[in-house]
């Protein structure tokens, strides 16, 4: 490469490396380098005088120079720029903020042991800043100046190189321009989203007490003991409440006792009931009123519950939501076969086999249509879905089905349409050659061909399903998952746990048997 080259690719990675060390941000008598920010928190900014220093080795060492070695530093440079300014618009964390405000243009804020300055995005900009910006564009800019230079240095005759594939800055563009594209929308969605894994390994310890409980403090198990103690009393008063409820039911007011006279009478009833309780019956309450102390104090979903008399519930509740995915995915297929005929170009050329304008507008509006349709079909998420069913027709598992059905359609209709447009075409033309109809050419050359992929999917959909039935009883549309967020309500989590388990076991369950299903089509 000529001098002029070198000159420049050297003068951009000095930019980058002065501008590092001169004011990036500055008001009198406030300054900000890339390096005063880099030891305010930002650490990452140091980056940027590595690469310039990079890009200047690369310029004066190699005698062969490519584009990606200017490129590709200038992207990692501009990458960094928008992590740092992402950090500054989406968090309020760190030292350096963006407020927004109608009033004033000083909306980049720096906190400095509790000192706010305000700067404004324009007019304080400070030289070492516009110096790396610059560096960047002389980067970016290099390659397509020595465009010519490139392709002449790197067009080797007798290189089997050269034929598979000519050597093109422009090309290396397109690629730069696709890469950074993508890893810009990364890097603002992480910063926005807030991701962050150190956060959550910070917070490992509320995980494993939220899933196992937490320790027992003395104040709780006073508590608990304080509970397990009254358990007879608390028994004995329930019953005389419900005695005395049962007993005035009927009587009007007027002739009913006083209110004193009732809580005496009350009160001897409790005594009644507490001398009628056996030491059987107060142990068996005690460990009861133990257990359920015990639970809320510490939380936690583990261990789970393992009473059988409320398993046999959770199944019934299980039952159902199969029912629902079942119903719901069987409507779906019945739905999605036909109209996929409709989407899919192929078949529908097979069912309107016309060439003319007419004929040809036709199709692609008949084709457009159902498209869209199934679109809007799956546009929604069936838990939206339920929501609006449960308002329409109430409560139950019918409005799950109806949930899944409609979103179910929209997806099969479109991965049907798709696996029909990508099946041989050869076997149609050589069945509808012999004069056969549409309907005959798509029962004996296209069904056949995409009858494994339609039944893979189909269940694939329905182990989805069973999943998402048992989410939908949280806004009413029945299954488990009515019972899942009663109890999460209640606290009682491990009897959620339990019913996550049947539901794990259950799914693991279905797959088994949908893979013996699938493997006899396959």
């Amino acid at each position: 490469m000529t001098k002029g080259y070198r000159l420049w690719s050297a003068s951009a990675g000095l930019m980058l490396i002065i501008g590092f060390f001169l004011p990036w941000l500055g008001k009198n008598p406030f300054m900000f380098s890339g390096l005063s920010f880099s030891m305010l928190g930002y650490a990452f900014v140091s980056i940027i005088p590595l690469s310039g220093a990079v890009v200047i080795a690369l310029s004066l060492k190699l005698k062969k120079a490519e584009p990606r070695y200017l490129l590709y530093p200038g992207m990692v440079i501009f990458l960094t720029l928008v992590l740092m300014i992402s950090l500054w618009i989406f968090t309020d964390t760190g030292p350096l903020a963006v407020q927004w405000s109608a009033d004033s243009m000083e909306i980049i804020q720096l906190t400095i042991n509790e000192n706010l300055i305000l700067f404004h995005p324009i007019k304080d900009i400070g030289i070492g800043f516009i110096l790396n910006i610059t560096g960047i564009g002389i980067l970016f800019m290099l390659p397509y100046a020595f465009k010519a230079q490139f392709i002449a240095a790197n067009a080797d005759k007798s290189s089997y190189k050269h034929v598979i594939h000519e050597s093109n800055p422009m090309a290396e563009y397109k690629r730069l321009t696709i890469i950074m594209g993508l890893l810009t929308v990364l890097i603002v969605t992480y910063v926005w989203c807030g991701i962050s894994p150190v956060k959550l390994w910070e917070n490992r310890g509320n995980a494993r007490e939220y899933l196992f409980g937490r320790a027992l403090s003395e104040s709780d198990m006073d508590y608990i003991k304080n509970v397990e103690n009254r358990a007879a009393n608390i028994e004995a008063e329930g019953l005389a409440r419900e005695y005395m409820s049962n007993k005035y039911r009927g009587v009007p007011f007027t002739d009913q006792p006083s209110s004193t006279e009732k809580v005496k009478e009350r009160e001897a009833m409790k005594a009644k009931f507490l001398s009628q309780m056996d030491d059987r019956q107060i142990t068996r309450l005690k460990k009861e009123a133990r257990k359920n102390a015990l639970v809320s104090k510490r939380g936690g979903y583990f261990p789970p519950e393992t009473a059988i008399p409320k398993i046999k519930g959770y199944i019934i509740a299980l039952v159902e939501t199969i029912a629902i995915a079942v119903w719901g995915t069987m409507l779906a297929v019945l739905c999605a076969i036909p109209v996929s005929f409709f989407a899919a170009q192929n078949t529908l050329n097979l069912i309107i086999p016309s060439d003319d304008l007419k004929s040809r507008t036709l199709k692609g509006s008949i084709t457009f249509g159902v498209r869209r349709f199934l679109d809007s079909c799956r546009g929604f998420n069936e838990f939206v879905m339920a929501l609006i069913f449960v308002a329409v027709i109430g409560l139950g598992p019918y409005a799950g089905i109806l949930a899944l059905w409609i979103h179910t359609f929209g997806i099969l209709g479109k991965v049907f349409s798709e696996q029909i447009e990508a099946i041989e075409s050869g076997q149609v033309e050589a069945l509808t050659s012999t004069g056969a109809g549409a309907a005959q050419a798509i029962a004996f050359s296209v069904m056949p061909q995409v009858l494994p992929n339609f039944v893979s999917y189909t269940l694939l959909r329905f182990e989805s399903n069973v999943r998402s039935a048992a989410i939908l009883g949280f806004v009413g549309a029945g299954g488990i998952g009515f019972l899942i967020f009663d109890k999460l309500n209640g606290y009682l989590f491990p009897e959620v746990c339990t019913m996550m388990i049947i539901i794990i076991m259950t799914v693991g369950i279905i797959d088994h048997l949908c893979g013996k299903i699938r493997m006899k089509f396959i």
